[in-house]
């Protein structure tokens, strides 16, 4: 069984808990990103072509923070075991939305939705 100070534990969840809100705090900036260079270009008389070059590469940044995020999602989920099968496993570090990833089944959207 692997054996953990429980010191290391909360340093690893303070790190998880920020990199979560990196990233989310990298997505709404880039979404205020796109919708600021929407504003910018209304009656500014640039070609579609030009606009349409930065909005695909805005789009796909995006894209990539999003793919990201779910990499890190796996990666907290594998944390969870890793902890839930070492000495820390008692150990209560915080888990947003009420319970552990690893607990939680990812729905559909609509399913989600009504709940």
């Amino acid at each position: 069984m692997p054996h953990f100070t429980e010191a290391a534990g909360t340093v690893v969840a303070a790190d998880t808990h920020s990199t979560f809100a990196a990233l989310d705090g990298a997505l709404m900036n880039a979404a205020r990103m796109a919708l600021s260079f929407l504003e910018a270009t209304q009656g500014a008389d640039l070609a579609p072509v030009h606009s349409q070059k930065a909005l695909d590469a805005m789009a796909s940044g995006f894209g990539n923070v999003v793919a990201g995020r779910k990499d890190i999602v796996n990666a907290h989920r594998h944390l969870v075991a890793i902890k839930g099968q070492s000495n820390l496993a008692p150990v209560d570090f915080g888990c947003p939305g009420g319970g552990p990833i690893g607990a939680v089944q990812d729905e559909p959207v609509m399913e989600a939705q009504a709940h």
